[in-house]
């Protein structure tokens, strides 16, 4: 599956794309950070049980074009073993913690886009019965992401469109895409406090859970997340909550297009 998907990406691959830790990095970090023994405390429950893994794919580019939005695929499918959570943390960020996600009855796949505040690596963590297996990706970046103020703010009109929900199933492939607007604030520009996303899950028409993610400050402005559902469940519906830090509730059902 990782493979396939790979391929399927849009432009040229190498040397754009930076992809998984291989294999020469199992056992030890390949980026030598000095965050990572600390985020694996923080974020990981300082595990013993953890190890790179070339199964963990993580994708990106290799520089960021534009700090606020630096996209990624991670895609944990090869991984044999259940997944009950992927943690998504930066190693150079004044908000390491960007996503949690719990895959439940969806694929262990996610494409997302978050701010970076300087050049680093993202990781994805992912938690089995026996263990912690671990993906990787460096990315070039200027930085500036999280401590610039939203795009939004630069317009009058801006709550105008605020909460909007756009997503679409490929009910063929299991291919759920959605758009949230939103202008993702960290509170680190002056005089915009904070105001990020904090929860989304993901729905069956009986309105049981499929999959949730806890999300945080880096998630990118106007978030885009992408997730791969099993066939059971490609043509939907599939209903979409969500919740911010101060408490705004969002929401919307989304059927296969066939």
């Amino acid at each position: 599956m990782g493979a396939l998907l790979t391929h399927r990406l849009p432009g040229p691959s190498a040397p754009l794309i930076s992809g998984a830790t291989g294999a020469a990095a199992v056992g030890g970090d390949p980026f030598d950070s000095g965050m990572w023994p600390s985020h694996r405390r923080e974020f990981l429950g300082d595990p013993t049980a953890w190890r790179n893994d070339p199964a963990v794919t993580v994708l990106a580019p290799a520089a960021a074009e534009d700090s606020g939005h630096v996209p990624f695929v991670v895609d944990a499918t090869d991984v044999a073993a259940p997944i009950s959570r992927i943690v998504v943390t930066i190693d150079y960020s004044p908000f390491p913690h960007a996503i949690t996600f719990r895959p439940g009855r969806a694929r262990p796949f996610l494409g997302f886009g978050v701010k970076y505040e300087v050049g680093g690596a993202l990781r994805a963590s992912a938690e089995t019965g026996g263990g912690w297996l671990v993906g990787a990706a460096y990315v070039n970046a200027l930085g500036g992401g999280c401590s610039a103020p939203a795009a939004a703010h630069a317009r009058p009109d801006w709550q105008d469109g605020f909460g909007e929900l756009r997503a679409r199933l490929w009910a063929d492939t299991g291919r759920l895409r959605l758009n949230l607007r939103h202008p993702q604030d960290t509170g680190l520009a002056d005089g915009i406090p904070a105001h990020h996303l904090t929860e989304l899950a993901l729905l069956d028409g009986t309105g049981a859970e499929i999959a949730s993610l806890d999300l945080h400050e880096p998630l990118e402005e106007n978030p885009s997340l992408t997730f791969l559902l099993p066939p059971e469940l490609a043509a939907g519906p599939i209903e979409i909550r969500a919740r911010d830090n101060q408490g705004n509730r969002f929401g919307g059902i989304v059927r296969g297009d066939g």
